[in-house]
């Protein structure tokens, strides 16, 4: 039997946390008690430990619970380890102005790809990836990117992980299809991807390598799927190739 090592007053406090949205909610003392089911008393602690710890800001005036902006600085660094937004927001600006699309930085965590920065269409009728989006890594265009460079026991283990996510097989791509993907990045240099991680949703992108030659991030081009054409698929496919290089290009740069 696997010993559990986890703290239960921490996975408790993080609960507490994510009660909020991402910030979008200020919460009551019950209705934050009602959304943990504990009582009312731990539920109490925990905020009144999280406002100390500048987590949390509790509004005397309301009696309100909300995210502080202390959370933001926890995550600010983040963002933009390594230098890697840094480096390619500028390029990011300029896909987004020749392609007419939502940009995202993709990056990948473990078995998910995860939206670090979006610069979102100009257009009506658009499709955007909110920061923080986080998706299994196998999927979608900037998913082929992330994954393409793995090596091979690496690899199987995204694979073998991929195949056991609950109705993964509605995603309808089979791992012999998913392998035969990655070579098509190795060979282009980017990736194209149809309704894979939503239904109205397609993605054009291209793998941002770091001077090692290990896949960093992905420069990824989202529309919705009624405007994916192959021809202007390509197009932004080939965009988002020459500003994932530009990338990589001012990323060695900074580890002369």
């Amino acid at each position: 039997m696997v010993q559990d090592t986890t703290l239960q007053t921490v996975s408790r406090a993080v609960a507490v946390l994510r009660c909020f949205e991402g910030g979008s909610l200020d919460l009551s003392l019950k209705e934050l008690t009602n959304r943990m089911s504990l009582n009312k008393v731990t539920v109490l602690r925990l905020a009144r430990t999280l406002v100390k710890e500048g987590l949390l800001v509790h509004d005397s005036r309301t009696g309100l619970y909300r995210l502080s902006f202390g959370c933001i600085g926890l995550a600010r660094k983040l963002l933009d380890r390594d230098g890697l937004s840094n480096c390619a927001l500028p390029f990011m600006e300029k896909v987004r102005m020749r392609t007419n699309e939502t940009v995202c930085l993709i990056v990948r965590e473990e078995n998910d790809r995860v939206t670090t920065h979006t610069l979102p269409s100009f257009q009506p009728f658009r499709f955007v990836l909110e920061v923080g989006d986080r998706r299994p890594v196998h999927l979608g265009a900037a998913g082929q990117c992330l994954i393409s460079e793995l090596p091979g026991d690496e690899l199987d283990i995204i694979m073998k992980r991929a195949s056991e996510i609950p109705g993964s097989n509605n995603y309808g791509i089979s791992e012999e299809k998913a392998r035969e993907r990655l070579q098509g990045v190795r060979q282009k240099g980017w990736a194209i991807g149809r309704s894979e991680w939503s239904a109205e949703a397609a993605g054009a992108a291209a793998p941002i390598k770091g001077p090692d030659g290990s896949v960093r991030g992905a420069i990824s081009v989202v529309l919705p799927v009624s405007r994916a054409s192959d021809e202007h698929m390509e197009n932004c496919a080939r965009i988002a190739k020459e500003a994932a290089a530009q990338t990589s290009e001012e990323l060695a740069k900074q580890h002369q």
